[in-house]
C-alpha cells in the first residue's frame, strides 16, 4: 500500500506528452459528441463567483428545468475550481463544493442535458504560467476531477480544461501546456472528450494560432463570439469607456451579416483543414442594450453557427447578458425563439 504522502506526490506529477493515446484517429467521435452539445446555455456568474450568489445567480433546479423545457441540449458550468481547494500543495477540492457541483450536474443529467465543466478565473495561471506550484495545482485539479467523474457518461459530460487562456499565458505558452494537461487527463480517462480553448480569451481569430498534438483527436475546440464589441459590451462596467457605446443597435443589415459570415468562414475553414469540431463556448449581448437588437443579433448569429455545423452555448442565463428573467421565472421577450426556435 502506498503511503498517503507518496500517493499525493505521484498525483501531482504531470504525465508526459508521450502518454497521450492516439484515440479517435479520424475525429469522428469528437464530431458526434459535439452534436450532443448542440444548443447550450451557460449558467454563468454563479459557480465562478467567490461564493455562489455573490454575482447575481444561485443555480436552482427550476432553472435547469426551464433550460430543458425550452429545448436546449446542454449546459455549460463556468467554475472557479482554484477558489475551492485546500492549497497549492495538495490541491484537494473542497468536498462540500464538489458535492454542490455534483448536484447541479445530476439535475442536468436527469433531464438528458449534456454538461460542460470548466475551469474559470484561474488568474494565477494566466499571470504566472510557468510557476511550478500553479502548474501542479492545475494538473491536480484535473486529476481529481477526472477520477471523480470517471463513472459519468462520456457522451454527455465534457471537460473544458481551461477557460479563455490570456494575459501572460500567451498562445505559445498555451500550446506548450496543452500536451501536458491532455496527458494528465488521459492518464485517468482515455475516452472523455475534452474541450480546448483558443488563446487570447478564446478569440475566434486566434484559432489559427492553436496547436494540439496530432495524435489527440478526441477534442473539441472552443472559441467566443462577442462582436461587434460596441454593441455587445455597451455600458459594461469592466470595459473602460464603454459608456460611450450606450444606445448602439444591431439590425441584421447585409453589411452586418457579411461581417459575421466572414468571421465564421475563418473558423469553418480552420475546422475543415484541421479536421476538428468547433464549439462557440460563449456568445451574447449585454442586457442594457436595446432588446429587439439583442434578439435580432442572437437569432442571426445562432443561425449562422448552426449553418456552419458549430455547437454553441449562450452566455449567460440570468445575469449580465441574460436571456432569462430569474425574478419573473420566464424568458425575456423574444429570446426563447431567438435561441431555440426553428
Amino acid at each position: 500500500m502506498l503511503h498517503a504522502g507518496l500517493l499525493i506526490f505521484l498525483l501531482l506529477l504531470p504525465a508526459t506528452a508521450a502518454d497521450i493515446p492516439g484515440n479517435d484517429v479520424d475525429g469522428s467521435k469528437a464530431f458526434a459528441r459535439n452534436r450532443n452539445i448542440g444548443r447550450g446555455m451557460n449558467l454563468g456568474n454563479a459557480l465562478e463567483a467567490p461564493k455562489e450568489g455573490e454575482w447575481g445567480l444561485t443555480i436552482q433546479e427550476s432553472y435547469i428545468q426551464a433550460v430543458a423545457d425550452a429545448g436546449f441540449d446542454s449546459v455549460r458550468l463556468p467554475i472557479c475550481w482554484p477558489a475551492h481547494v485546500s492549497g497549492t500543495t495538495s490541491g484537494l477540492i473542497d468536498v462540500k463544493f464538489l458535492r454542490r457541483v455534483d448536484t447541479i450536474v445530476g439535475w442536468c443529467m436527469k433531464r438528458k442535458l449534456a454538461v460542460i465543466i470548466t475551469i474559470h478565473h484561474f488568474n494565477g495561471l494566466y499571470e504566472k504560467p510557468e510557476d511550478e506550484a500553479l502548474r501542479k495545482l492545475f494538473f491536480f485539479i484535473w486529476r481529481q476531477l477526472t477520477a471523480h467523474y470517471s463513472g459519468y457518461s462520456r457522451e454527455k459530460l465534457f471537460f473544458e480544461v481551461l477557460n479563455e487562456p490570456h494575459d501572460k499565458l500567451t498562445s505559445d505558452k498555451w500550446n506548450n501546456l496543452i500536451p501536458e494537461i491532455l496527458a494528465v487527463v488521459r492518464s485517468g480517462d482515455k475516452d472523455r472528450t475534452l474541450i480546448i480553448d483558443a488563446a487570447d480569451y478564446a478569440f475566434h481569430r486566434s484559432i489559427e494560432k492553436l496547436a494540439i498534438p496530432d495524435g489527440e483527436r478526441n477534442v473539441i475546440v472552443s472559441v467566443r463570439y462577442y462582436l461587434p464589441y460596441p454593441f455587445t459590451h455597451q455600458g459594461a462596467h469592466w470595459v473602460a469607456g464603454s459608456d460611450k457605446w450606450l444606445g448602439t443597435t444591431w439590425s441584421g443589415t447585409a453589411e452586418e451579416l457579411a461581417v459575421v459570415n466572414a468571421d465564421l468562414k475563418l473558423v469553418k475553414d480552420w475546422s475543415a483543414r484541421n479536421k476538428r469540431p468547433v464549439t462557440f463556448g460563449e456568445f451574447g449581448s449585454i442586457a442594457v442594450a436595446d432588446n429587439q437588437s439583442r434578439v435580432t443579433w442572437t437569432k442571426s448569429v445562432r443561425k449562422k453557427f448552426e449553418a456552419n455545423g458549430f455547437s454553441w452555448c449562450y452566455f449567460d442565463f440570468g445575469v449580465i447578458f441574460k436571456a432569462y428573467d430569474v425574478e419573473k421565472h420566464d424568458w425575456l421577450p423574444g429570446f426563447k425563439d431567438a435561441l431555440v426556435g426553428n
